[in-house]
């Protein structure tokens, strides 16, 4: 326990509230030729056709995404991500040929995805830059290169990369796993569904009778080496021969399927309580103290307000933490002194709104410290000749939760 914690804060982890662009887009008037190699499934079936010649996308993304360990201890791979969007098409899209394998509750969770995607390319993996060596232990890290089209038109980066992100939080063969269930009619995604065809709402921990009809098809699988043949493309036999028996084995340990990629794995479980073991695994892409956010929100303060010809200056100070094993304390610091490395993960920001003098909201936005820590809300020729008032908050680690709000009065005058 103690290798492994010096080992997890030696990570350089990527902390859930730094700011980052979690993909980087590109855009161009005239569109963006997708490769005729990048694969889109097909609605129904979910099988994964190159788009061919002459496709043509408003937007790209490109994700840059660490592969970690699900709780089963098999490792996410391509199959994983693009078999996530693949269910999308299978289950979302009423099919003639199979009926039953169509669920509303999928349709409706997925329409917005299934709207605007494009295409998907694994465009290359990565297991080198974000790998380390600490002693005689080496941590890979595989980082996965996805590049998405869609025809939305770009807006903001943050926006327009959650519209079909690459990420699945359950392996492929636990998805797979559950369609099989689905489809022989043991359960069903969704309750509404449930309740339609008369089946249990399908539950991978509470169920008795399915978790045993499920292990009973898991064994059949591992023998057979079964993947579907929309992922033979992708995965070999004995590829899924190893997944099979890493769920089997997880099965028989934790007495559940519940198999996901998040630093939690259900341990028991009852009407009134549910306990969690943390799930260790040093390629996990969030180090020691990446949660703390959430368990000791911090707080912004705007100290100083300056006017220039371009808009508002803006001082602040920010909370941060000092910690003493399980005890920590919280302190405010100007913004200059606070180190670089805990600047980066506060990821301050600050949030504006600004109302006329009627009370309607003409500019909101978002700016980060420049290089002196201070906000700057660059107001040159956005707003016409008024009385206005400004409301701004500095937010750190994405917490907005009883935020200081400074109501700062703005006034162009004509002319300027």
């Amino acid at each position: 326990m103690v290798a492994y914690t010096f080992l997890s804060l030696t990570i350089l982890a990527e902390p859930i509230t730094e700011r980052r662009a979690p993909a980087e887009p590109s855009a161009s008037a005239e569109g963006i030729r997708v490769p005729p190699d990048a694969v889109l499934p097909q609605p129904g079936s979910g099988s994964l056709l190159p788009v061919g010649a002459g496709t043509v996308a408003r937007e790209k993304l490109t994700y840059r995404m660490l592969g970690s360990a699900f709780h089963d201890g098999s490792k996410l791979t391509a199959a994983d991500l693009m078999y996530a969007y693949m269910f999308a098409y299978r289950w979302g899209v009423r099919n003639e040929a199979e009926p039953s394998h169509y669920d509303a509750e999928v349709d409706a969770a997925t329409a917005a995805l299934r709207e605007q995607l494009l295409a998907v390319k694994i465009a290359g993996t990565d297991s080198t830059s974000k790998s380390f060596r600490v002693g005689d232990v080496n941590v890979v890290r595989e980082l996965f290169i996805i590049d998405v089209y869609t025809k939305h038109a770009p807006e903001d980066p943050d926006q327009d990369a959650v519209i079909a992100p690459p990420w699945s939080t359950v392996p492929w063969d636990l998805l797979v796993l559950m369609e099989e269930a689905v489809s022989r009619g043991w359960a069903a995604f969704s309750e509404p569904e449930a309740k339609r065809n008369g089946v249990e709402w399908l539950d991978l921990a509470r169920s008795e009778r399915v978790d045993r009809q499920l292990a009973s098809l898991v064994e059949n699988f591992e023998r057979d080496g079964y993947r579907p043949e929309s992922l033979k493309s992708l995965v070999t036999a004995e590829e899924a021969r190893k997944r099979w028996a890493a769920l089997n084995v997880f099965y028989k340990t934790h007495g559940h399927f519940l198999v996901t990629n998040g630093p939690y794995v259900l341990k028991r479980w009852s009407a009134d309580s549910v306990d969690l073991d943390v799930f260790r695994d040093l390629s996990y892409p969030l180090g020691v103290g990446s949660y703390d956010a959430y368990a000791i929100p911090r707080r912004g303060f705007i100290t100083s307000v300056e006017r220039d010809k371009d808009g508002l200056r803006l001082s602040a100070e920010i909370e941060t933490t000092m910690k003493f094993q399980r005890s920590y304390e919280i302190q405010r610091e100007a913004l200059p002194k606070v180190a670089a490395d805990v600047l980066k993960r506060s990821a301050p920001e600050c949030r504006y709104s600004i109302v006329d003098d009627m009370g309607r909201v003409v500019l909101a936005g978002v700016t980060r410290p420049g290089a002196d820590a201070t906000f700057r809300i660059d107001l040159f020729g956005k707003l016409a000749p008024g009385r206005y008032t400004v409301l701004a908050q500095v937010v750190v680690g994405s917490n907005a939760m009883n935020v200081e709000i400074r109501r700062i009065p703005f006034v162009v005058a004509s002319g300027s």
